[in-house]
Parts: structure tokens; sequence; C-alpha cells
């Protein structure tokens, strides 16, 4: 029998293995991190600047506005360069953007056009960054572990936006709302060292025969991916769906929780962590459903459970722990369906796109499933303004209803499994 030890020279941990917990811990930290600075900056033009509510808006808009303008021009010019080198740069600018906060308040020079370009620049570089990992994490992992990575990458989301807000309030109570800001810069610096220690090293890209570029058709090769792929584009359009009324739903429920039913930011918090402990169970349990199910009956089994869930929030009713426990279980059980879903999208993104299309293809993916949010939570605003908040919230939850639609025609109810395209896709540009 040969011998199978593993002899000192030899690394225990394979190289793409070590590479990936590096991308894993890196981007988990930073997502901690991020929720810091979503929370501290308005709070820090409310309690600090003392600014009105349209300004408090304007200072959100402008961080989500890179989401829809960036995605394509960012995936067409991460595809034609090494992804490293561009997550190193992008942490460490990020890292100096949020830190500029504090020292400018320590200074007494802090105001507004400040946050304003830090939450625009901060917006772009997320985009970027968001972009460049979701493209480098196929590269490290093999095809049979695509869906167990993604399922850790976004447990490392979810992980954060349920801890973040917490570890966020913490620190502007100890420290003050511009000094809490120390905490996402320390974790930019985390994410950029870990990149810095990634082994993986991208080959020259090879020479190409001049020619006149198209850039508009190099801009639109995702979108074009995504959209001749059908399961890829049923899934598409069930998540800009999903994501336009989960948004309509959140503007309408901590309204009608906080102001209608007088709870308090205590219930609200305790509604959101169990939201957020259900994406992190629907990310982890993804990869089994994958290897059971399949990619689109996975997809198909989640959110025909976990929508449903939605209509228990504007039906609960009776005490104050009965109305908190039925809103906590229906905001965990829908997500729980939506963190499932989001590792199996991804899957499927990175099988169905060819290497040189990957940043564009996930561009493509997040400027049609996130553009549709600003106009989900401007809807919400409205509604809840002429119809009330609780009328708002059942809308929401028949309107998630709809958004089943996408997944239950057959290029998603058929889909079993998707062989991975190792090759660049015929009569697509690759990045100029």
């Amino acid at each position: 029998m040969p011998d199978r030890r593993v002899l000192p020279h030899e690394p225990r941990v394979p190289p793409g293995e070590r590479d990936f917990l590096r991308l894993w811990a890196g981007d988990a930290v930073s997502q901690i991190g991020s929720q810091i600075t979503l929370f501290a900056l308005p709070f820090t033009a409310v309690a600090v600047l003392h600014v009105s509510g349209d300004q408090v808006g304007l200072l959100q808009a402008l961080y989500t506005l890179p989401f829809l303008l960036m995605p394509l021009p960012a995936g067409l010019w991460l595809d034609s360069r090494p992804l490293r080198p561009v997550l190193i740069t992008v942490n460490l600018f990020c890292a100096v953007l949020v830190l500029s906060v504090p020292l400018a308040a320590a200074a007494g020079a802090l105001g507004l056009t400040q946050l304003y370009v830090v939450a625009v620049l901060g917006g772009a570089a997320t985009v970027t960054s968001d972009i460049a990992k979701v493209a480098l994490l196929p590269r490290l992992v093999p095809a049979d572990r695509l869906a167990s990575a993604n399922s850790r990458f976004n447990t490392g989301l979810a992980v954060g936006a349920t801890s973040g807000p917490g570890l966020a309030g913490w620190l502007t109570t100890l420290v003050g709302a511009p000094n809490s800001l120390f905490g996402d810069s320390l974790s930019y610096l985390f994410c950029a060292g870990a990149m810095a220690r990634l082994e993986h090293r991208e080959d020259a890209r090879p020479a190409r025969p001049p020619r006149k570029r198209n850039l508009c058709e190099e801009v639109t090769a995702g979108l074009r991916v995504v959209a001749r792929y059908a399961p890829l584009r049923n899934i598409a359009v069930h998540a800009a769906l999903f994501n336009a009324c989960a948004q309509l739903l959140n503007v309408a429920l901590v309204v009608y929780l906080v102001r209608e039913r007088g709870y308090g930011g205590g219930a609200y918090g305790l509604v959101l962590v169990c939201g957020g402990l259900g994406g992190v169970l629907g990310t982890v349990a993804a990869p089994l459903l994958i290897r059971r199910l399949g990619h689109g009956r996975a997809i198909l089994a989640v959110v025909t459970v976990s929508v449903p869930a939605f209509c228990i929030i504007p039906a609960a009713h009776g005490t104050r722990a009965t109305v908190v426990a039925l809103c906590s279980f229906a905001l965990f059980t829908g997500s729980a369906g939506a963190g499932a879903g989001s590792v199996v999208s991804a899957t499927v993104r990175h099988l169905a796109s060819p290497p040189d299309l990957h940043a564009r293809v996930n561009a493509a993916y997040r400027l049609v499933t996130f553009g549709s949010m600003p106009a989900g939570a401007l809807a919400g605003g409205l509604l809840v303004d002429r119809i009330g908040a609780h009328a708002t919230l059942w809308t929401a939850a028949v309107a998630l209803l709809f958004a089943l639609l996408p997944l239950v025609l057959a290029p998603v109810r058929t889909l079993r499994a998707v062989e991975r395209q190792d090759r660049a896709a015929p009569g697509l540009p690759a990045a100029g």
C-alpha cells in the first residue's frame, strides 16, 4: 500500500483553498466595517451637523448612485486587468476615505460636503470591490466547489448585515459617530492585507491583433450573456422584482412597527436581527439543496416556501410580544429563502459565463437586480404617505408573490446542472 502521509514540505492546505480563505476573511471583516459606515455616516449628519431630512436623503442617494451608473463600465474595466492589485488599491483608498471623517471632526472642519464626497466615492469603491471579488472567486476554487464557496461568501455578508448595525450602535455610543469610522478604516486595512497575501497570480493576457474597438459591444457583453441564457435571465428578473418589493416592505415595516404601533427601536431591531439570522441559515443550507435538487429546483423550493411568509407581517395581530414574534419569524423565513437564492444565482452566473466575462456578467446582473431597489424604496415612501404603512405591507407581500412567476417557468424549473464555460463566449467581445 502506498504511503499517503503528508510530508513536512508539502502544503497541508491547497494554495487555492488558502487564497479563498483569505478572500473570504477579508470580505467578511470588510462587510462588518461597511455596516459601521452605513450606520455612522447618516447618524453623523443628523447628530453632529444637524442637517435636514432632505439632506439625509441626498446623502443616501449619493451612496446608491454608483450602483446604477458604474456596474457596466466597472465590469469592462475589471475584465481587462488583474483583480488582486485592484482589490488592494480600492481597500487602501477606502481606509483613507473613511478615516478622513473622524480626522476632520477632530480638527473642527467636518462639513456636509465632505460627507457627500465620502458617500459617492465610497459607493463607487464598493461597486468596484464587490464585482472584483465575485469575479475572482471562480478563479480560486474548482467548479464542483463553487456552490460551497458562494455559500460561505454570502454567509459573511449576512453575518455582517446582522452584527454590523449593533456594533455600529455600540461604537457610536462609546466614542461618538465620527470616531466609530475608525473601525471601518481598520476593516479596510485588514482586507487589503488579506488581498496582498493572495498567492494567485493571473496569467498575462495574450496580445490581440490591432482592431477597432466597439466599446458599446464590450460594455454590454455581460448583459447579453444574462439575456441569452434563459435560466439566468429569469432568475435576474425574479431578483429585480424581489428586491424592489423588499425595499417597499422595508420602508413600510419601520414606519408600521415604530410609529404606528409605537414599539420603539428595540423591537424593530430584534425583527431585523432575526432576518439576518435567517439569511445566514439560507446561505449555509444552499449547497446541500443544490446537490439534492439541482440549481433550478433548489431556488424554486426555497422561494415558494419563504416568500409567502412575508404575508404574516401585515396579518400579525395581538399583544406586542405576539406581533414582534410573528414579524421576526416572517422575516427570518423570508430572509432564509433570499440567502439561499443568492447562493444559487451566484453559482449559476459563475458556471454559465466564460472567464473573460466574469466581471461583466456579474456587473450586468448587479445592475439589473440592484437597479430596482431605489424605485422600490421611493414607491414605499409614497405609498406609506397615501394609503398607510399597514396597507403598504399587504401591497408588498402580494407583489412578492407575483415575483415568483419567472421562477416557475421551464427554464428555471427544469435546470438540473450548469456546465462550466471554460472558454471565451462565441460572438461576444473580450475586454480590449
